[in-house]
């Protein structure tokens, strides 16, 4: 069933909300909801993430314009309208800046699945460079990167995670980064185990499972309280 306007603003609040608890947000991360093709749903740039609330989340235009609300979004909303123009099979951006995932890019060390659902984000490109995506070329790079994948990790600066829906993405989100930091944990006493691409296959197979995506949803949502 379609989720009304309000419905999805709710819905992104508490995606923003629980990233924001789990660490994978902070002051300055955004999350965007594709409205219809020329629009989407993102929260303010001014927004305090840890006490969102509905008021702060404002739709606004491929080019920024603002459609609805009275806040600006954020400067890096070129991230999220460029990858909708380029990828319509995305329908929610998540911009993190989550902690583990961004010291890996530090030292330029790869990202490797080493558990489960860390094997269902597939290969993730890396854009070399730290800078704030508050361009249109920025945006458009970062968009190109990112091709077919599902993240992308921005050189000590954060990620990007895209989905077809706000609990799928949210999902990937969490599993980038519960990946990356047993990753950097198992590189401090030797070498991590990387599962196979046959494992890795085996893993999209049993855990790619809207079922799935809603329990971690579940078990982050039932932390808001």
């Amino acid at each position: 069933m379609e989720m009304t306007p309000t419905e999805v603003k709710q819905t992104l609040v508490d995606a923003i909300r629980m990233l924001e608890r789990a660490e994978i947000v902070d002051h300055s991360g955004h999350c965007s909801a594709l409205r219809d093709a020329g629009s989407f749903y993102i929260n303010s740039g001014a927004s305090v993430r840890s006490v969102l609330t509905p008021p702060d989340i404002v739709v606004v235009d491929r080019d920024g314009g603002l459609l609805e609300g009275t806040a600006r979004p954020p400067l890096e909303f070129h991230i999220h309208a460029e990858i909708y123009r380029a990828r319509p099979d995305v329908k929610v951006v998540m911009h993190t800046h989550p902690r583990w995932s961004t010291l890996l890019t530090m030292v330029g060390a790869t990202f490797r699945p080493v558990y489960a659902q860390g094997g269902l984000l597939g290969d993730i490109p890396v854009m070399d460079s730290p800078l704030s995506i508050n361009t249109k070329a920025m945006g458009e790079q970062l968009a190109a990167t990112l091709g077919q994948a599902r993240a992308i990790l921005l050189k000590a600066h954060g990620a990007v995670v895209v989905g077809g829906d706000m609990i799928e993405c949210f999902a990937l989100a969490t599993y980038l980064e519960e990946n990356a930091r047993r990753q950097y944990m198992a590189m401090q006493i030797g070498e991590p185990y990387v599962f196979s691409d046959a494992e890795q296959q085996a893993c999209r197979a049993n855990l790619w499972s809207a079922n799935l995506f809603t329990k971690t949803w579940d078990y982050h949502r039932s932390k808001l309280g």
